[in-house]
C-alpha cells in the first residue's frame, strides 16, 4: 500500500468530516500527525483504503474511502446479504425479505460510489469542495442481551445533513434471534438506504428467549462527493442471553367481591384474571378452577346463579406461568359465593311470605 495515497485521501475525508472526529479539528498538521492520531485511538489499517477500530467486544467501526475502500465494502456488504439469505432459508419472514430487498439497494449504492470513485482516480481528482460546506453526520450500532427479561436487542442509526448541495447517505438495519420452546423467534428490521442532502435512518429489533440467541446491528453513512468515503459501525451479539434472576411473579385478580351473597334469583357475572410480571415474555398460562383445569389461558369468565337452598360455595381460580426461559409461577384467588333459599336478604321474606 502506498503510504502517502492513503494519507492523502484521508485528510480529505477528515477535513471535509472534521466535525465528527476529534482527530481532525487541527488539520495545520502533517498527514502521518493524522494517521499517528488515528493509531493512537484504536484505528487499524486493514486494507487499502479501509481503517478499522473495535470500540469493545463484538463492535467494529470501520471507514472506507476511494476505490480500494468502497471494493472492500461492496465485498462486505454482500457478507452480511449472506447471512440474510441463510437466515431466511431457515426463516422465510416478510421482514427477512424486506430486509434482503434493501440489503441489495446498499450494495448497488456502494457500487455506484465505486464507480464514482474510479472515475475521480482516473481524472486525478484529488481536492474536495472548495466553498465553504458544512456537513454533519453520525452512526452508530448496538447489540447484546436485555437486562430486564431473557433475550436479545440490536439498535442502528446514521444521520446526515449538509448546506452546500453534497449529499449522503444513511443506512440502518438490526437483527434479533432467540429459541422459545426448541423454536427460533427472529425480527429482522431495516431503514433506508435513503439518499439526500439531510436524512437519517434508524433500526430497532428485539426478541425474549433462551439460548441460543443472536443479535446484530450495522449502521451506516456514505458521503457522495469527488471522493466518495464511507463511516459504518457493526455490533453484534451471540449467545449472550442469560435468564433473569426472579421467575414470574403471578397473581389472579377478580372484578367482583371476594364474597358474593345471592337470594332467590340472583345471579352474577364473575371475570378472573391472570397478571403476570415480570419473567420473560412470552408466557405459558394455565388456569384451573378447583383444580380442574380450564386450559390455556389468561382470564375466565362465567355466569353463577343462586341455587335457591342455603350454603356456601367456594371457588378457587389458580393460574400456573412458565416463562419462555422455563421458569415458573403460579398465583390464586379464592371466591365465596353464599347462596341463599330466601327471596331478600331480610329472612323475614322466607317462602316468598309478606311479613306482617
Amino acid at each position: 500500500m502506498k503510504k502517502q495515497w492513503i494519507l492523502t485521501i484521508l485528510v480529505l475525508c477528515l477535513s471535509l468530516f472534521g466535525a465528527h472526529l476529534s482527530l481532525a479539528q487541527d488539520l495545520q498538521k502533517s498527514s502521518d500527525d493524522t494517521l499517528t492520531r488515528m493509531l493512537a485511538e484504536g484505528w487499524k489499517i486493514v486494507n487499502d483504503g479501509v481503517l478499522q477500530r473495535e470500540l469493545v467486544p463484538g463492535q467494529v467501526e470501520s471507514f472506507a474511502f476511494g476505490v480500494p475502500g468502497f471494493t472492500w465494502k461492496v465485498k462486505d456488504l454482500q457478507k452480511q446479504l449472506q447471512k440474510l439469505q441463510a437466515e431466511f432459508r431457515a426463516n422465510p419472514t416478510s421482514e427477512l425479505r424486506k430486509a434482503i430487498a434493501n440489503h441489495r439497494k446498499a450494495i448497488a449504492n456502494a457500487k455506484r460510489a465505486l464507480e464514482i470513485a474510479r472515475s475521480a482516480e482516473a481524472l486525478g481528482e484529488t481536492d474536495v469542495l472548495k466553498e465553504s460546506c458544512a456537513i454533519n453526520f453520525s452512526y452508530d450500532a448496538s447489540a447484546g442481551a436485555k437486562t430486564n427479561v431473557q433475550g436479545v436487542f440490536a439498535s442502528s442509526s446514521a444521520t446526515f445533513s449538509a448546506n452546500c448541495g453534497f449529499t449522503g447517505q444513511v443506512y440502518a438495519y438490526a437483527f434479533a434471534k432467540t429459541t422459545v420452546n426448541g423454536g427460533e423467534l427472529t425480527e429482522t428490521v431495516t431503514d433506508g438506504p435513503r439518499s439526500g442532502a439531510n436524512v437519517s435512518a434508524s433500526a430497532y429489533a428485539s426478541r425474549n428467549g433462551g439460548a441460543p440467541c443472536e443479535s446484530y446491528a450495522y449502521g451506516e453513512m456514505v458521503s457522495y462527493g469527488l471522493n466518495p468515503s464511507s463511516w459504518s459501525k457493526s455490533a453484534s451479539s451471540t449467545n449472550n442471553c442469560p435468564p433473569p434472576v426472579n421467575p414470574p411473579t403471578v397473581t389472579v385478580t377478580s372484578d367482583n367481591a371476594s364474597v358474593i351473597d345471592l337470594y332467590y334469583t340472583d345471579c352474577v357475572y364473575i371475570t378472573w384474571t391472570t397478571n403476570i410480571s415480570p419473567g420473560t415474555p412470552p408466557y405459558s398460562t394455565v388456569m384451573y378452577w378447583n383444580n380442574s383445569s380450564l386450559g390455556s389461558r389468561t382470564s375466565y369468565s362465567t355466569w353463577i346463579c343462586n341455587a335457591q337452598s342455603t350454603y356456601n360455595e367456594t371457588i378457587t381460580i389458580r393460574s400456573d406461568v412458565t416463562d419462555s426461559a422455563g421458569q415458573t409461577g403460579s398465583g390464586s384467588h379464592t371466591t365465596t359465593i353464599r347462596h341463599h333459599y330466601y327471596r331478600e336478604a331480610d329472612p323475614c321474606g322466607r317462602n316468598g311470605q309478606i311479613c306482617p
